[in-house]
């Protein structure tokens, strides 16, 4: 029975969280849109590179920005998403907000692998940002060679 009581009271936190939410975006738009959003990410590794992809519907090419952090090991994935006019005309009345739009900034932690950050490649095709960076790998020694796709 003491089960059932604290999955209901968890049930009725969450729906109040939401209910608050959806009233901040009703209430207050232009308050959310200022850096309370991160676009969803995927990390993949291959033999040969980390692959990083971000969703990054609605954006233009120049307004994403990537950079990393060796000290940290994290990928810095700036951007921003500019909210379209239709929004901004007062007559208009927004029935449901969901997409966030403003700037962003997301940190994401990379695998622990030697990574030659210098040869790194992103590009912006169909809403997403996809950034390889080719892992580096010591053979025989000190030497280091790249491994790169044929």
């Amino acid at each position: 029975m003491a089960r059932r009581k604290t999955e209901d009271w968890i049930f009725h936190v969450g729906s109040e969280l939401q209910r608050l939410g959806d009233e901040m975006v009703r209430v207050a738009p232009g308050m959310l849109s200022h850096r309370l959003w991160e676009p969803r990410v995927d990390v993949l590794e291959t033999p040969f590179e980390v692959v990083v992809r971000c969703e990054a519907a609605g954006m233009r090419g120049e307004d994403l920005a990537v950079s990393y952090s060796e000290e940290r090991n994290v990928l810095i994935l700036k951007g921003r998403r500019r909210e379209e006019d239709a929004t901004a005309d007062e007559r208009t009345a927004c029935h449901q907000l969901e997409i966030f739009y403003g700037e962003f900034e997301r940190e994401v932690a990379m695998p622990t692998v030697d990574l030659d950050v210098e040869q790194t490649h992103a590009i912006y095709r169909n809403g997403m940002l996809l950034v390889s960076i080719p892992k580096k790998v010591t053979v025989l020694g000190r030497r280091t060679v790249v491994l790169r796709r044929t």
